[in-house]
């Protein structure tokens, strides 16, 4: 079953048409990296899905839902306030930057939202948080507050916050750009471990070892388009469109 699934998503700033008809789904355990250049699109593909940007025209699914309809700017259909919050809520998101409450621990951090939005008691969201925060390898940090953490740790703290709200995917935007080439591969690591557990995911990333390893497919996004759609093996040794090509030449020798 497909968890989201776009058809012929547009997204314009003014005159500039940065997204030009996205049509692509991930099934239910799914990871799928998108790469491409700066500017292609991809993160605001992404931000899209969440409805951090508000599309032009196009349908957006949700679990085979029909999540938004939009054409010419104008919406044709939607679900209704509390159904497209419930949605919303089958979408996880970790960002570039970490976002996290700096007056709060590592601890309150992750139980925060699943008490204030799903209403789960303090008791029972601190015992899942704790348990997350273990998975992602900072079960000794629970009291730490964000300035005592490293860039690093700081990220694996926002993926166990948007783990804590038990979503049925999760959406990455470029989670590791913002850090020390140094502290990527622990969270490298930790998306590998999710990706290997079977969390359904879609990732835009710079790091093509982590999309050639942990991608089930791999989109390459280049001006607004998704100019290939192929397996990890496909793209990386024998990419069929010019662009991929020159891209990864540029990427992987530079």
């Amino acid at each position: 079953m497909a968890i989201i699934r776009t058809v012929d998503v547009r997204k314009s700033f003014g005159e500039l048409e940065v997204l030009r008809g996205i049509t692509t789904s991930v099934e239910q355990g799914e990871v799928v990296c998108i790469i491409g250049p700066s500017g292609a699109g991809k993160s605001t593909f992404l931000r899209s899905l969440k409805q951090l940007e508000t599309i032009t025209s196009g349908k957006i699914f949700v679990d085979e839902e029909l999540f938004l309809h939009k054409e010419n700017d104008e919406i044709v259909e939607n679900v209704s306030k509390l159904e497209q919050k419930r949605l919303q809520l089958e979408m996880g998101m970790v960002f570039q930057q970490f976002n996290l409450f700096p007056h709060l621990t590592a601890l309150a951090n992750v139980s925060l939202a699943p008490i204030k939005v799903l209403g789960r008691s303090k008791a029972e969201a601190e015992e899942d948080a704790m348990k997350i925060l273990g998975q992602v390898g900072l079960a000794d940090k629970l009291d730490f507050y964000p300035s005592k953490l490293s860039g690093g740790q700081q990220q694996r703290v926002a993926i166990a916050r948007a783990m804590a709200m038990h979503p049925k995917i999760l959406l990455f935007d470029e989670p590791t750009s913002a850090l020390d080439p140094e502290l990527v591969g622990e969270v490298l690591v930790v998306m590998q471990e999710l990706a290997e557990s079977g969390m359904t995911m879609m990732v835009v990333t710079h790091e093509m070892g982590f999309a050639r390893d942990a991608a089930d497919r791999v989109l390459f996004m280049c001006d607004g388009v998704i100019a290939e759609d192929s397996s990890p093996e496909e793209i990386f040794t024998n990419p069929k469109n010019p662009r991929t090509r020159q891209f990864l030449n540029k990427i992987l020798q530079g």
